[in-house]
């Protein structure tokens, strides 16, 4: 969280774990029918907002946050870019292991 954010209400907070589990509903009933690379993304970006409701909620950290911007660069970086995925999340599974051990 940045200095002078507030710390999500329990409402909000219900309401944006509501939607991190339609999304992941909805992402699961999309793979039925899409790319199998999708997948991919589709967890990523599920770990990415629930990193971030988590800042939101006053639970996060310096390293959780550096692993949620590292998601960020991940998702909004252009399809066809030249990034190794599977060393890149393999990466950031270290840094979250190690994050969550502190």
């Amino acid at each position: 969280m940045k200095s002078g954010d507030t710390v999500l209400s329990p409402d909000r907070l219900r309401e944006e774990i509501a939607l991190l589990a339609v999304y992941l509903l909805s992402s699961g009933r999309g793979l039925l029918d899409e790319p199998a690379d999708y997948g991919v993304f589709r967890c990523t970006d599920a770990a990415r907002r629930t990193l971030e409701i988590l800042e939101q909620a006053g639970g996060g950290n310096a390293e959780l946050t550096a692993v949620r911007k590292s998601l960020d660069d991940i998702m909004f970086t252009p399809m066809g870019s030249e990034v190794n995925l599977a060393e890149t999340l393999d990466e950031l599974c270290g840094k979250m292991a190690s994050a969550l051990k502190k």
